[in-house]
């Protein structure tokens, strides 16, 4: 009746599921000179090549102008001019990363996009109090990416200024 017994399994971890303490976030960077910023990724849509920009007379410093994304007209902005940051020529590494917003879809052209960053929620800091820019309300929080600080920005905020209601029908 005696039964051998068996040596104890060694347990493989799972890959799929890193521990954090809190709910993983995850967020798409890019960069705005030497500045590292982040969205949402539940709020992107697409990232793609600098298409062709329509300009528009009298319109916001920070809107470059419009594109036609596959049949669809979308406003896009320039992240550099709404924060700030010196113009510099659009290259081969300059993105319009596409975003969800309020029920719109909009264009942000930034310099380069750098990765898929995932970050435990407990990681998120809330911008220190008495930050004065443009887009301080428009931050959700920060974190660090190894050596790096990433700003995390609320694009509902961000472009809360735009008349993304108004469809142009």
């Amino acid at each position: 009746m005696s039964s051998a017994s068996n040596p104890p399994q060694a347990s493989t971890p799972t890959p799929a599921a890193p521990r954090t303490e809190g709910t993983l976030l995850q967020f798409v960077g890019f960069r705005l000179d030497r500045s590292d910023y982040a969205v949402a990724i539940r709020r992107v849509q697409e990232i793609i090549l600098m298409p062709a920009i329509t300009r528009l007379p009298q319109t916001p410093a920070d809107v470059e102008g419009l594109m036609n994304l596959r049949g669809t007209v979308l406003p896009v902005i320039n992240l550099r001019t709404k924060f700030g940051v010196p113009p510099k020529p659009f290259d081969e590494q300059t993105r319009v990363v596409v975003v969800n917003v309020q029920s719109r879809t909009v264009g942000l052209i930034v310099d380069s996009v750098s990765q898929v960053m995932r970050v435990g929620e407990d990681q998120l800091q809330p911008p220190p109090p008495g930050i004065a820019s443009v887009a301080s309300s428009a931050i959700s929080g920060l974190f660090r990416d190894g050596d790096h600080l990433v700003i995390a920005l609320d694009v509902d905020r961000l472009l809360g200024h735009l008349d993304l209601e108004s469809d142009g029908t």
